[in-house]
């Protein structure tokens, strides 16, 4: 490099460092700048409360009409009074809430279940009137999976006649249960299964609201770093379902917010019920793949694939020999800590061959590296 060069380099640089002081908004219009964007975001705080509470304020409105409307359909269920069911069995416990017919919280247990508890049904009706009514039935099975049929009795004439899809939306409030808040949120996740095979989500870290999903899809989950809620359809969930995960703040204990829009098979006469099934559990791999057998439905529903096992080589030694070493040490009822130590070492083992030229490439490297130090002293000029 050669003086004018380095002098063309040094001006540049002082030129831009020139600008970038005199340009540099001054005390009083950062001052101005900060007031400015607060006054924005209390302005924006209170516009969004006033949407929420208007908001609120039509949904009142509107069920207050209902409820005064007699003709309406579902008059008599709309005076309902709110009330809790809880299924259980020695794996979850489920709480319903009757306004709605819907899973309002979900336990993973680890109790012993007194003889009786598998198989629980509950039934859930809104009657229409003359004879109208459409009921959910939930039907708890012995481990993770509940069943879900919603039915409709005589409501064709309420509807067009083509009428055959109605929309679906799930909404989740993802809870914090770890103390390592950032590291925890990295695994929450969205994701879902799509009907010609294979998973997708969206990006753990940045804010989605309706991102539009173009595939038709069997399931979709709402995934944290040890539990996930499932909710998986018969038929389809149908293409362009829109999906939100918004990613909530440190300290708030949650998450993220998840939001499902989709569309499934809907039949007004009753003929065919709209068949549901969700998984409230734990991720474990094995425990996933079990539930493709248990799932009622005749689809591979692929649940395994929640379980994040790495890059595609990294993935099928964890799938054909992690999983198994794993398995059968905690079978032996050996210490966590001690099973993960022997695997560490049972892999770095296996991978000695193929890492052992470089092993030995780095140890020589270390041998001569004086020898080089001691010539480059002796030898410092270019020419030499």
């Amino acid at each position: 490099m050669d003086k004018n060069t380095i002098t063309g380099f040094v001006l540049i640089a002082i030129l831009l460092i020139g600008f970038s002081w005199y340009s540099q908004p001054s005390e009083e219009e950062l001052a101005q700048q900060r007031l400015q964007d607060s006054i924005a975001n209390v302005a924006k705080k209170k516009a969004e409360e006033q949407q929420q509470t208007a908001q609120q304020a039509a949904k009142a409105n509107e069920a207050a009409q209902l409820a005064n409307d007699s003709t309406a359909p579902f008059h008599n269920a709309i005076k309902g009074v709110e009330q809790k069911v809880v299924l259980k069995n020695d794996k979850v416990e489920l709480t319903f809430n009757t306004k709605g017919g819907t899973v309002e919280k979900a336990v993973v247990k680890g109790f012993k279940s007194l003889k009786g508890e598998d198989h629980i049904t509950v039934v859930m009706t809104a009657d229409a009137g003359n004879g109208k009514s459409l009921s959910i039935s939930y039907k708890l099975g012995k481990d993770y999976l509940l069943g879900c049929q919603l039915r409709a009795n005589g409501l064709s004439g309420m509807f067009a006649p083509n009428y055959n899809r109605m929309d679906v939306e799930w909404t989740e409030m993802c809870r914090q249960q770890e103390k390592g808040f950032t590291f925890e949120n990295r695994y929450a996740s969205l994701t879902y299964h799509k009907k010609e095979g294979g998973t997708d989500y969206l990006n753990e870290t940045s804010e989605k609201i309706d991102e539009k999903i173009e595939e038709s899809i069997d399931w979709v989950a709402f995934k944290t770093q040890f539990f996930t809620s499932v909710l998986i359809a018969k038929n389809d969930l149908g293409s362009n379902t829109l999906m939100t995960s918004i990613p909530q703040e440190k300290g708030s204990g949650y998450l993220k917010q998840y939001v499902a829009k989709m569309k499934t098979d809907f039949d007004p006469t009753g003929q065919q019920a709209s068949e549901f099934e969700f998984y409230f559990g734990p991720n474990d791999y094995r425990l996933l793949q079990r539930m493709n057998e248990e799932c009622s439905f005749d689809k591979d529903i692929e649940l395994q694939r929640l379980v994040y096992l790495g890059w595609p080589i990294v993935r099928e030694i964890n799938r054909w020999f992690t999983l198994y070493v794993f398995d059968w040490l905690t079978h032996m009822n050996i210490n966590m800590g001690i099973v993960l130590i022997i695997i560490t070492l049972l892999l770095k083992l296996i991978t000695f061959p193929l890492v052992k030229k470089s092993y030995m490439s780095s140890a020589k490297m270390r041998v001569l590296k004086p020898k080089l130090d001691e010539a480059t002293k002796q030898y410092d000029k270019p020419e030499d």
